[in-house]
């Protein structure tokens, strides 16, 4: 899905920072209680802001319980824990260098690390939730991996542009500019420029100033997709995107244009 030299060009800092506050979630900026342990004996108790921490085990003789029971006893200065048996995190990683291959996007490949966590669901233990849904930079789209790839493969038009963007009042707070090559994978991620969208007022004169802006830099834009953050969020945190669209276009929130016909369908009959 995306091109194994993706263009990333031109990439306004507010929008690139604004869009990853939106949809990304890092363990590393959360509170955390990390467990070492090698067959039970533990190597490493630590708080990642040094708070202190109430210990309710000695060593580790079941980690998902164990880690329950570790962020029960210090929830209030915890957002999770994490219980790692050092040969499961060497066997993880040589697993995930054994998985690439030269033929992979690396969406697909750093997708299939974060899935290979589970294979290893006792060694690699988070609470609460599991480690592949903690670890690491966490994409929160409401959607499934599977899920984005049936987006792309129903409504990107090979050889045009999609455009979205989330506006704060009749600004543009955040925006993400994607061009899709012939084969559908994505060769330009990048944002739009608002110092070049010089158009003010409505909101739905801006977009189109600003698929327009698009169209003349990166091809001609079959998808523009505009809403504020409060729908931005309602959209994300929806299981069915469909009727969170066809919801934001009833309550005037939504800007869809251009849209292609297959999306057009969906949301008419939602």
């Amino acid at each position: 899905m995306l091109h194994e030299n993706p263009l990333m060009a031109d990439i306004d800092v507010d929008h690139w920072r604004n869009l990853q506050a939106l949809l990304l979630d890092s363990a590393k900026g959360k509170r955390r209680i990390i467990v070492i342990h090698e067959g039970g004996e533990i190597q490493k108790f630590a708080h990642s802001a040094k708070a202190a921490i109430l210990r309710p085990i000695e060593r580790v003789t079941n980690a998902k319980a164990d880690a329950e029971a570790i962020y029960q006893a210090n929830s209030a200065t915890t957002d999770f824990v994490q219980v790692i048996e050092r040969k499961a995190s060497d066997a993880y990683f040589r697993a995930v260098q054994q998985a690439w291959t030269p033929a992979d996007d690396i969406d697909a490949y750093v997708h299939r690390a974060y899935q290979l966590m589970d294979d290893y669901a006792d060694g690699i233990v988070t609470y609460p939730g599991p480690a592949s849904d903690r670890l690491g930079l966490q994409w929160r789209l409401g959607a499934s991996y599977a899920q984005v790839e049936a987006a792309v493969a129903a409504f990107a038009r090979p050889q045009t542009s999609a455009v979205f963007g989330v506006f704060d009042g009749n600004t543009l707070w955040a925006s993400l500019v994607l061009h899709f090559a012939g084969d559908r994978r994505i060769d330009v991620v990048t944002t739009l420029d608002p110092t070049e969208i010089t158009v003010s007022g409505k909101r739905d004169e801006v977009a189109a100033a600003a698929c327009n802006w698009v169209s003349a830099r990166y091809g001609a834009v079959s998808l523009g997709l505009f809403t504020d953050l409060a729908g931005a969020r309602r959209f994300l945190d929806a299981s069915d995107k469909s009727a969170a669209l066809a919801n934001l276009s009833r309550s005037n929130a939504l800007i869809a244009k251009p849209l292609p016909a297959p999306l057009a369908a969906i949301l008419a009959a939602a």
